[in-house]
């Protein structure tokens, strides 16, 4: 592969195969690695990151600068629904709990058995279609 600006700068002078450990918008780092390995400006399609945990093949310039990404084993997926319900879940808990501490300190008959209540209808209306208020 060779670019406009000429020179070996542009030609494919190595290949480094690994497991991504981190990968942002301007380059990725394999596992093992200290260094992130940065994406060339001078690529002709620009160079989707990949995910963590992706077994990958870099194409690497003279210079270092990653030229290609060859993905040769994809990351599982992040997150599962299951997962971020859970997460959603445990958020409306600790907001019902925050509030009703908070509003413990000025009202007797707030008890603690009021929190899954508060934090079932909370959840509900975080889970409705359409994200409209509802009495």
């Amino acid at each position: 592969m060779t670019t406009s600006n000429g020179g070996s700068q542009g030609r494919i002078t190595a290949h480094v195969e690994g497991t991504v450990e981190s990968a942002n918008e301007r380059g990725v780092r394999l596992d093992g690695e200290s260094d992130w390995r940065n994406f060339s400006k001078w690529t002709t399609e620009p160079i989707t990151p990949p995910r963590r945990g992706s077994n990958v093949r870099l194409a690497l310039d003279a210079s270092g600068f990653v030229r290609s990404i060859e993905i040769l084993d994809a990351a599982p997926p992040t997150s599962s629904p299951t997962r971020d319900r859970t997460i959603t879940r445990l958020a409306v808990l600790k907001a019902a709990s925050n509030f009703l501490g908070l509003m413990s300190q000025a009202r007797e008959e707030v008890r603690s058995d009021h929190v899954l209540v508060l934090a079932d209808k909370w959840l509900a209306w975080v889970e409705q279609e359409g994200g409209e208020a509802t009495n």
